[in-house]
Formats: C-alpha cells, structure tokens, sequence
C-alpha cells in the first residue's frame, strides 16, 4: 500500500466505504472526495487505521426495493466494528450504485465517493451507527397466533408463538435480530396480527390487529 496516498490528511478526514467481501471501493477527503479507489478488503482496516479518519461512511446495500438483504447485515456487521473506535454511518446507497456504474467500469470507487457526496448532500439517507439494544423485561404467555414486533428494541426477547414478523428500519437493530434467527422487513405488510409489540408509533398499528388482537406499547 502506497504510503503516499496518507501525505497531508492530518485533518479531519472523511472516509467512505462502498464495502464487498473481497474488495472495497473507498473515496476520502474532507469536504469533498479528493482520492477514490478500490482496495481488497484484507487491506480496510490498516487503510483506516492509517488515515485516522474523523468519520466512516458505508454505502448500506439494500435491494432496489428497499428489503434488507444477507450484504447488508455483512457490511453493518463490519460497520458495527468500525463504530467502537470510530464514528461511523450507514448510507442508503441504492442510488449511487446505479450511478456509479452507468459512469465507469471502475464502479466500485465511483460508488464510494457518491456515497461521500451523498453523507454531505443528502444527509436523510444516512445514520450513525450506534447500538440500540435496550433490554425490556416483558414477560409474555405463549402466543397460539402470529405476533409482530415492530420497532422493538430487545431482539433477545423470548417469545413462542406460531409465527414472528419482526419489522425495524434501524438497520443495527434489523443485524441483531438476524444474528438471532429472525427475518426482518423494513416496512410493513398487509396483515393481520394477534399480538403486535411496538416500540414506536403504536397509534398507527391498530390497523393491523385481528379482531381480538392485543397491542403491546413500551
């Protein structure tokens, strides 16, 4: 690795990251990306390390529809790590991938500074990685029907029941409940519940409830 590419980024320097398994687009700067290229991702963690970055951004890879997929729990698994020594966000990076290979074969590096512009431009696309887990001591009798947890923030929760839909747009949140074997959607579905526990929003849930159905709020 070319130490070269280090040379006067003593500053608050800005990293972005458009992750893969074997390599990694990256683009830092400050304001603006002033390098972008692709790096194998052996090589990430000694790449960050040496610039000292005030701040990472990964692309966060959702599929064109918005549905959570097996890449984006693997990249916010890395972004999570990053997080403990750095401060570190997750972008929707839907739009810049499709730019980025329109405009280059090198699509990898262009993506990676779209998702630098984007952390400044469109700053709603994008959120700090932080944990939020809060541990609830809820205790619940075993559910004979299908159970919705919406927004809730204990993913360890001990819950038996026919079926579990569990719905967050917290993507750290959403990693969690997948490390714990359950399959997260982003927005919710056309369905009827018997019990839903919600963290958030719990007056527009009511709808979604069977006709005897029981909701839960934090």
């Amino acid at each position: 690795m070319d130490i070269q590419l280090f040379q006067g980024y003593g500053g608050k320097v800005i990293v972005a990251v458009d992750y893969g398994e074997r390599k990694c687009g990256v683009a830092f700067g400050e304001i603006l990306p002033q390098k972008s290229l692709v790096i194998p991702t052996k090589n990430l963690k000694e790449f960050i390390r040496k610039l000292k970055p005030d701040k990472i951004i990964f692309g966060l890879p959702l599929s064109m529809s918005g549905k959570y997929t097996q890449q984006t729990f693997k990249t916010i698994a890395v972004a999570f790590k990053f997080s403990k020594e750095y401060e570190t966000y997750l972008c929707d990076e839907r739009l810049t991938t499709k730019i980025g290979e329109r405009i280059s074969k090198k699509d990898d590096a262009v993506s990676a500074a779209l998702i630098f512009q984007s952390f400044f431009e469109n700053s709603s696309v994008c959120e700090k990685v932080t944990d939020p887990r809060k541990k609830v001591d809820l205790t619940l009798e075993k559910v004979t029907g299908e159970v919705l947890l919406y927004e809730f923030p204990d993913p360890s929760l001990n819950i038996e029941a026919r079926e579990v839909d569990v719905v967050t747009k917290n993507p750290v949140l959403a990693y969690f409940y997948s490390k714990n074997g359950y399959f997260v959607e982003r927005e919710l579905r056309e369905k009827k519940y018997d019990l839903i526990i919600s963290g958030k929003n719990c007056e527009e849930l009511n709808k979604y409830l069977k006709e005897n159905g029981r909701l839960v709020c934090l």
